[in-house]
């Protein structure tokens, strides 16, 4: 009588596998699609920063006649060289580069603005705008302006 009344008190082993089984299908279908959601948080930091640092620009060449160029580790820079609040935390690293727009290749008069991804992003190498609109992504080293994962 007594081994009775302690038998209904425990899962048994099938109750855990089972829940065990549920965990990991939901999570199998959960976690692609949380990883997608950061990859576009991420993405959608860079063109933030990235237009950020093109008005920036903008108000440089109104002052000076000209764009600022800089790169990283420029101090005398008067635009952000990330994305972020600080470059600890941002998702990009942000870059000033002579425009290749066949157009204008003039650093004084057109300035091409890239955005890097500190870590790796779906096949993106960078993000780029410049001064006369163009905008797009370099996906695997060819550069598109019509892929909708750069700029939706």
């Amino acid at each position: 009588m007594m081994l009775d009344r302690h038998r209904g008190l425990g899962f048994t082993l099938i109750e855990v596998m089972i829940v065990v089984a549920v965990v990991a299908i939901l999570s199998a279908v959960a976690y692609p699609s949380y990883v997608s959601h950061i990859a576009k948080g991420k993405r959608a930091e860079c063109r933030g920063g990235l237009m950020q640092s093109l008005q920036q620009q903008e108000r440089h060449f109104t002052q000076y006649n000209a764009y600022a160029t800089f790169t990283e580790a420029s101090t005398t820079a008067r635009t952000k060289a990330f994305s972020g609040e600080t470059l600890a935390t941002s998702a990009c690293r942000l870059q000033a580069v002579a425009c290749t727009a066949p157009s204008n290749t003039d650093t004084a008069r057109c300035i091409e603005l890239r955005a890097a991804p500190v870590r790796a992003d779906s096949g993106i190498t960078y993000l780029y705008v410049d001064s006369e609109g163009n905008k797009g992504c370099d996906v695997g080293g060819s550069r598109t302006s019509t892929n909708k994962t750069c700029w939706p």
